[in-house]
């Protein structure tokens, strides 16, 4: 425990498990389940002030009503009584604070039992690098034995169920940490059994899987560790129709030939043994993809396509070449949520761990390759004071450092095809998925999947996934009637299948509790007030927009290719060849084709595969908005000029 200043005693909080709060060595009640609920959002939020709108949706979410804002501040007051039962009625508190209209937390080191969890597996990590495994399991164990249950245990609302599947996810990969370093020390007696239930909990895991063959292997129980490889086979293919990977396959080939390489190595440990630990040490193995969408919708089509490109099936180790996905599309379509989607999907197909890089600066600036390089590298393992100076040269270290390895580098927001270039990797067992808003045809490997705005069905199933209604596949009607279900129609009509703009709509409807559907789908119909709506504080649509703006206009001809945009919002926005364009800007169609090609490229407009040009009726009412001028957006007051991309 650690004291603190100003909290009159040590606190400690434990959430590995049902949540606990320790104060100067006593346990303290947290309250209801509620109560808890509300301070395990501020503690995963430590030191950052948390609004109260948002700590409502994290608890509550779709079941908000106009009591839940009051009921946090309840709930806050009574946390500080329990955190600071010594502090002056008056008096300012130092550890629940308010900030404006949210919460913060103050948080220091040790008083968490999830932090000291991944310092203790930061802690194993270095010293299996070191090549002292012993002293790594002991430190594994010491992590692993702060888990008193699931983590969050008996919490409620949609913030701690998504947590609690995140720290399931750290547990287990801890224990494959814990399981790697007991097989390497030989102790394959004492674990397959432990081993052998868990693996037995996780049928499709397939790193898991291959440990216990493995023990039961070297335990002398060859035909149990075939057995094994059958049983996972047939798992994974009834639930996900996909073969084991190599790894399984190839370990399962070298059970059935009693392969030598599979036989107990000397522990590195061991005096005399500095070439093996060299061989065998470990490689940081990274798990950077953010968490998927709960309300993923739609996309099951594209998704299949850039599973099969990224090497599910073995086609980049067939034909030599790097497996790269290009997933495009205008801003706000859901490119990097379905880039996640995908990669979490596959996530057991590449074991030696995942990379997730945004390659445009917060200014929106894109990223040059020796930052973007040297980052890749440090979350690799390399030290930064080995990098090298040069671009060039930090290219080949990353190529030498993942080769031959099973990586997933996903480049989320990439600019252009040179920036993505210069981030491949060199060996075919890496696969690469890219994020953009043009094609980046110039990519010879790649293979692409342009998204479109969601159809009728998928955009209605997005919507009432997000409010938290069911979808019968019905108009809605809904508590106030049929009116009701004309305000949804219009409301989909006027979101027009984007995804962000579908966001912003329901983030709008459940921030105040009680707001009418359609109350909501009148203003959006309004067009002057449309913008307005979906682009909270300059923020969501707008601020998409916007930063396609920004980025066009540093391209040579993007100050002209604006200005034409802003008279092609005149046309048909669902359709429009080049001989129309050229018309409509009073300019010969060589000339107006590049312009056209150059707003494709940043989104701003949609090219079909019958060589026309498609404009998302947003994009036209932002050009026909008196916000807009020649040389550019004037954004709401308080927006953004330019900021990554939102998700």
């Amino acid at each position: 425990m650690v004291a603190r200043a100003g909290a009159g005693g040590m606190l400690r909080y434990e959430l590995l498990g049902p949540l606990v709060v320790h104060r100067a060595g006593v346990v303290r009640d947290p309250g209801p389940a509620m109560q808890c609920a509300v301070l395990a959002v501020l503690l995963l939020s430590a030191n950052e002030p948390v609004p109260r709108g948002q700590i409502v949706q994290a608890v509550w979410g779709a079941r908000a009503t106009v009591n839940s804002p009051g009921l946090v501040a309840t709930y806050v007051s009574r946390l500080r009584r329990i955190l600071e039962p010594d502090r002056p009625r008056r008096a300012a508190g130092t550890v629940l604070t308010s900030h404006g209209a949210g919460y913060r937390l103050a948080l220091g080191p040790g008083e968490l039992d999830l932090h000291e969890f991944e310092a203790a597996r930061q802690r194993a990590r270095a010293r299996r690098a070191a090549g002292r495994p012993a002293e790594a399991a002991g430190a594994l164990d010491e992590a692993l034995a702060l888990w008193r249950g699931g983590g969050l245990d008996g919490l409620p609302g949609p913030f701690a169920a998504l947590h609690r599947g995140r720290l399931a996810e750290l547990r287990l990969a801890a224990q494959e940490e814990r399981f790697e370093l007991a097989l390497l020390l030989g102790r394959q007696h004492e674990v397959v059994a432990e081993l052998g239930l868990l693996a037995a909990a996780h049928p499709r895991r397939e790193r898991l899987r291959g440990l216990l063959m493995l023990a039961l292997y070297r335990a002398g129980r060859q035909s149990e560790a075939l057995a094994v490889f059958a049983e996972t086979r047939q798992s994974l293919i009834s639930s996900q129709g996909l073969e084991p990977g190599r790894e399984l396959e190839e370990l399962q080939q070298r059970i059935l030939r009693a392969d030598p390489g599979l036989d107990l190595e000397p522990a590195l440990d061991r005096p005399g043994a500095p070439a093996l630990a060299t061989r065998l040490r470990e490689v940081c193995r990274p798990a950077q993809l953010p968490s998927d969408l709960a309300d993923f919708t739609g996309r099951s089509a594209e998704a299949r396509l850039l599973a099969r490109t990224l090497g599910a099936g073995g086609v980049g180790r067939r034909t030599g070449a790097v497996p790269v996905a290009v997933i495009s599309g205008p801003p706000g379509v859901g490119k990097t949520a379905l880039a996640v989607h995908v990669a979490q999907r596959l996530r057991e197909r590449f074991p030696d761990g995942q990379l997730y890089a945004g390659l445009h600066e917060a200014d929106g600036r894109p990223g040059e390759a020796r930052a973007l390089l040297g980052r890749l590298l440090v979350d690799l393992g390399v030290a930064p004071e080995a990098l090298p100076a040069e671009a060039e040269r930090r290219g080949a270290l990353f190529r030498s450092v993942i080769a031959g390895r099973r990586l997933l580098l996903v480049l989320d927001d990439a600019g252009d095809e040179g920036q993505v270039a210069a981030l491949l990797p060199g060996s075919p067992s890496c696969a690469v998925l890219v994020t953009a808003r043009g094609r980046l045809a110039g990519l010879p490997q790649g293979r692409g999947a342009a998204l479109d705005c969601l159809g009728g069905g998928d955009a209605r199933r997005l919507w009432r996934r997000l409010v938290g209604e069911p979808d019968a596949g019905e108009p809605h009607t809904g508590e106030g009637g049929a009116g009701e279900g004309d305000g949804e129609a219009a409301l989909l009509a006027a979101c027009a299948g984007l995804p962000l703009a579908l966001r912003v709509a329901a983030a709008r409807l459940l921030a105040r509790p009680g707001r009418r559907l359609g109350a909501l789908a009148a203003r959006l119909a309004d067009e002057e007030r449309r913008l307005g709506e979906l682009s909270p504080s300059g923020g969501g649509v707008a601020q998409a927009l916007g930063t396609a703006w920004a980025r066009l206009r540093r391209e040579p001809d993007g100050l002209a290719a604006g200005a034409a945009l802003r008279l092609l919002a005149a046309l048909d926005p669902a359709g429009f060849d080049g001989p129309a364009a050229a018309r409509l800007l009073g300019r010969p169609e060589p000339r107006v084709e590049p312009l056209l090609d150059l707003l494709a490229e940043h989104g701003l407009l949609l090219a079909t595969p019958d060589g026309c040009y498609r404009m998302h009726p947003l994009t036209a009412l932002l050009c026909r908005s008196p916000r807009w001028t020649v040389d550019g957006i004037r954004m709401p007051p308080g927006a953004p000029r330019s900021g990554p991309h939102p998700r």
